[in-house]
């Protein structure tokens, strides 16, 4: 008796099972593929949308910080003029209280003070500036 070793060939039922087997999850595989390279261009929109909400919020924040400087400047504007017109009304109050009493010498000297004044205000143009740091002064 001879003795013949046979190789294990697939039979030919089991390799058409193998390859529909094959192409059902290559089918998977492309459909993920598909999926997810949808949801990738999806994701990128989002992104698009945030980048973009991004860029109008920071605009929105530089509008804000320049309008804060602006109102600095003008708070600063408006302080000095207050200050101003409250020593014009102190010289104004002093020159009646100057009169009352008969102090023609006082209340001229006191006048001649507010004449000063009133035209050293319209000169004087003080420009505000406002630096990084957000100080306010005079230039």
């Amino acid at each position: 008796m001879e003795c013949t070793i046979v190789a294990d060939e697939p039979s030919p039922k089991r390799s058409i099972e193998s390859r529909l087997q094959k192409r059902k999850r290559s089918g998977k595989i492309k459909a993920t593929v598909k999926r997810l390279k949808a949801e990738m261009v999806e994701i990128a929109e989002q992104q698009k949308h945030i980048r973009e909400g991004q860029k109008e919020v920071r605009e929105k924040f530089e509008e804000i910080g320049f309008q804060c400087d602006e109102l600095k400047k003008e708070t600063f504007l408006i302080s000095q003029q207050a200050a101003s017109n409250q020593k014009r009304l102190n010289l104004m109050f002093k020159i009646l209280k100057a009169r009352e009493e008969n102090n023609f010498h006082e209340a001229a000297s006191l006048t001649q003070s507010l004449r000063e004044c009133m035209t050293s205000k319209t000169q004087s143009n003080t420009q505000v500036v406002v630096d990084a740091s957000g100080t306010v002064g005079k230039e």
